[in-house]
């Protein structure tokens, strides 16, 4: 069976994915042409809904309707066919078919690939027990919400903006949370280790309680219900509910071997269109190719990104000329009353050919702008959402330092006579290990390595930088 545009119809649009760049694509493929066929194929039950605010739902902050952002009335107007609980087998971009599990084929003219991210399922004992929730859907939420009357204690495996948002639900309701970091702090695949140190206060402040170096060997259960977590090192953890808050893999085996080029997402160009020129992708899913696609733990998966690319996704498709996607901003969230923006490589640690300005005001707010090679790639934002825009504009432009802080209105003062006019890294002459000197710095200021304890002399000729073993 095949679903195809009629001959009246100029274009079919098909949308595999109902999220926030699928969703926003369709209502801007709509305004832009109304005579066209468009359809959102989702596995979902639900029309759209507002995912970054499910946490709002298992509070009973927001009902069900508020939740839900727009009926299936609204998608009727604006003739927009919605497929619900409709899952696709694969692409045929030779045939301009997507093929579904139930055997029918839907011919394309544009396809916009917006599947979003899953969470990596858990490879331990006791991961199909009820009570182990992913809670990146609503199915998901409306679980936690039915387990809340029975619930005391909660573990969070892993950090992630997913577990963490659950976490500020769970303590509103009233319920124990312990949170387990795999690594020696918090989150350091997204966070500097300053930020890392704000979260890590904001969290235990709240009354999470932080288990460092530990993670989950096991899912223990009683009958087919979640008790407890057993750690690597063999202790046990009260949990009745455990919650899968930390990575995510962009969903693409749906194009897996039709041609459509991929590394860990589907690879897209500035207009978001794949190495087929007739499929595009958006949202988390979409990678950008080139030196800013994403590295193991560099993927940007983030709410405001993936709506904002949904206009340029229906753009591309339309065949219009459309400035490139100037977004790099992988996450933006508000926890607690603080506002977390991290923007590009805004995690990088100094060192090499990497600086860093940090730009701390109060003990509230904190902003930390990376730099390498000379260029913006990145930055931090904590506790407020004031610049996040202007500096998700200027890492996508990647802009020299001068210029940069010239924008931001944050130009330096040159350094006096003798003083280091950047910060550098160099390696310790005894032990080899890597010493950062900040800019600033005064020539024949001693360091003490941390690594062998040896004194060292900072030497400045005003053209290069290097460390002497101090003398007595």
């Amino acid at each position: 069976m095949s679903y195809q545009s009629g001959e009246s119809v100029k274009n079919h649009f098909v949308i595999v994915g109902n999220g926030a760049a699928g969703y926003r694509a369709a209502k801007a493929l709509r305004r832009a042409d109304a005579d066209a066929q468009i359809s959102i194929i989702t596995e979902e039950r639900h029309p759209f809904y507002l995912r970054r605010q499910l946490a709002d739902f298992v509070t009973g902050t927001l009902s069900l309707p508020e939740l839900i952002f727009q009926s299936r009335n609204t998608y009727r107007r604006d003739r927009i066919d919605l497929l619900l609980m409709t899952r696709v087998e694969r692409v045929d971009p030779a045939a301009h078919e997507v093929a579904l599990f139930s055997g029918e084929r839907i011919h394309y003219d544009r396809l916009l690939l917006a599947t979003g991210t899953h969470a990596v399922p858990l490879a331990i004992p006791g991961a199909e027990l009820e009570g182990v929730v992913t809670f990146d859907s609503l199915p998901q939420a409306q679980e936690v919400r039915r387990l809340l009357r029975d619930l005391r204690d909660a573990a969070i495996l892993g950090e992630g903006i997913v577990g963490l948002s659950l976490t500020e639900s769970l303590l509103a309701m009233g319920v124990r949370v312990t949170q387990l970091v795999r690594g020696e702090r918090f989150w350091p695949e997204m966070l500097d280790e300053h930020t890392s140190r704000l979260m890590q206060n904001l969290l235990e402040d709240a009354g999470v309680t932080l288990r460092y170096e530990t993670e989950a060997h096991a899912i223990i259960g009683a009958g087919d219900r979640v008790i407890g977590i057993e750690t690597a090192i063999g202790e046990t953890l009260r949990a009745d509910l455990a919650a899968v808050g930390c990575r995510r893999q962009p969903v693409i085996d749906l194009v897996q071997g039709t041609g459509i080029e991929v590394r860990r997402g589907i690879l897209v160009d500035s207009r978001l269109a794949t190495s087929r020129p007739d499929i595009f992708a958006a949202g988390d899913v979409a990678e950008p190719a080139g030196p800013a696609s994403f590295a193991d733990n560099d993927a940007a998966f983030c709410w405001q990104r993936a709506w904002s690319l949904g206009d340029v996704a229906a753009a591309g498709m339309l065949g219009r000329t459309v400035e490139p996607a100037m977004e790099a901003v992988r996450l933006r969230t508000a926890l607690f009353g603080r506002e977390l923006a991290v923007i590009g490589r805004g995690h990088l640690p100094e060192g090499g050919n990497v600086t860093a300005l940090e730009l701390p005001h109060g003990p509230d707010v904190f902003r930390r702008l990376v730099f390498q090679d000379d260029r913006l790639v990145g930055a931090i934002v904590f506790g407020t959402g004031e610049s996040v825009h202007e500096l998700n504009r200027l890492v996508a432009l990647r802009p020299l330092r001068a210029s940069a802080l010239g924008t931001l209105g944050l130009a330096e003062e040159p350094p006096g006579p003798g003083l280091m006019p950047t910060t550098l890294a160099r390696h310790c002459p005894i032990c080899a290990a890597e010493l950062v000197v900040r800019q600033g710095t005064a020539a024949d200021s001693v360091l003490r390595c941390p690594t062998c304890n040896t004194n060292l002399v900072v030497r400045w000729d005003g053209e290069r930088m290097w460390l002497d073993i101090g003398r007595p």
